[in-house]
């Protein structure tokens, strides 16, 4: 026997509409709280110069990829995309994957002279540039026990990424050319960091102005990128290239000067160098989405 329905009240209809409002609205906030869907890390290239080309360049994939043909359906999927770019002073791949020790160290511990040792570029939804010190801050917990920086800024519920980015290659260029192990090692490291479901991307940086110094860079690249598997977790991009090497390398105007016009650092192209350095590299840039998006 059918019991019959009691008419609910109208009180407790709109407090009922009003919990559910209540629920989902917290429920995304926390989904969105340190959300990005590309998270970009590196060296400070990105501190220096770099941060700003890289968050326009990713924030306006469909641009740079769907006119070429390339990567439309992937980068489509991604929709409207927050991106966030981190430069950590001298690093490389074996400080981002190191789980204790200097190399570790060259992350997490404080900087003795400025206090800050990170160049960060849309944190929550900020473009402009923030010095930070990494283990400081909400945004900034890479340093856990027992966890490298890339497995910790990566775990789930923190950035929680689409697309991770590592760009680097000059502060690893002595210890991949002297030791293809060293470069197998590294390459083996990260592979296996990156957690399943977020796409990886290796982006090797951009020539600085001395030809004496990308020549080692040419042979740190040449071991690191064949120590990537094909078909791995990573997709391996070579910003540095020949190509990038004749349009930037020994190019004063690239470089930050002095009032009499010397190059006064020669190790970090500026936004200019950063823009064009993207530009050469989008086909690639938008194939490697592509694969590791589908």
């Amino acid at each position: 026997m059918m019991m019959p329905r009691r008419k609910t009240s109208p009180i407790l209809t709109v407090f009922c509409a009003a919990l559910a409002v209540f629920v989902t609205t917290v429920s995304a906030g926390a989904k969105e709280k340190g959300r990005v869907d590309v998270l970009v890390l590196g060296d400070s290239q990105i501190s220096f110069s770099a941060g700003p080309p890289y968050l326009e360049f990713f924030e306006n994939l469909t641009a740079h990829c769907a006119p070429k043909g390339r990567a439309k359906a992937a980068v489509e999927k991604l929709g409207a995309r927050r991106t966030a770019a981190i430069g950590v002073r001298s690093t490389s791949v074996h400080s981002w994957v190191a789980r204790k020790g200097g190399r570790k160290d060259t992350i997490c511990a404080v900087d003795k002279k400025y206090g800050v040792n990170a160049g960060a570029f849309g944190i929550a939804g900020n473009p402009k540039r923030a010095f930070v010190q990494i283990g400081k801050g909400p945004d900034y917990q890479f340093c856990e026990a027992n966890r490298s920086p890339l497995e910790s800024a990566l775990r789930a519920g923190y950035y929680d990424p689409d697309l991770m980015v590592m760009a680097v290659l000059g502060n690893g260029a002595d210890r991949w050319a002297n030791s293809r192990e060293a470069a197998r090692e590294d390459a083996r490291a990260l592979m296996k960091q990156v957690p399943k479901g977020v796409g990886c991307i290796f982006l090797s940086t951009a020539p600085v102005f001395s030809k004496k110094t990308n020549d080692l860079r040419a042979l740190a690249q040449e071991n690191f990128q064949a120590a990537f598997p094909k078909n791995g977790r990573c997709v391996y991009v070579a910003g540095f290239s020949e190509e990038t090497r004749a349009v930037i390398e020994g190019k004063a105007k690239y470089f930050r000067r002095r009032t009499d016009g010397s190059v006064k650092d020669p190790l970090h192209p500026n936004a200019a160098a950063m823009r064009l350095f993207l530009d050469l590299n989008t086909p690639e840039i938008c194939d490697a989405v592509r694969d590791v998006l589908n």
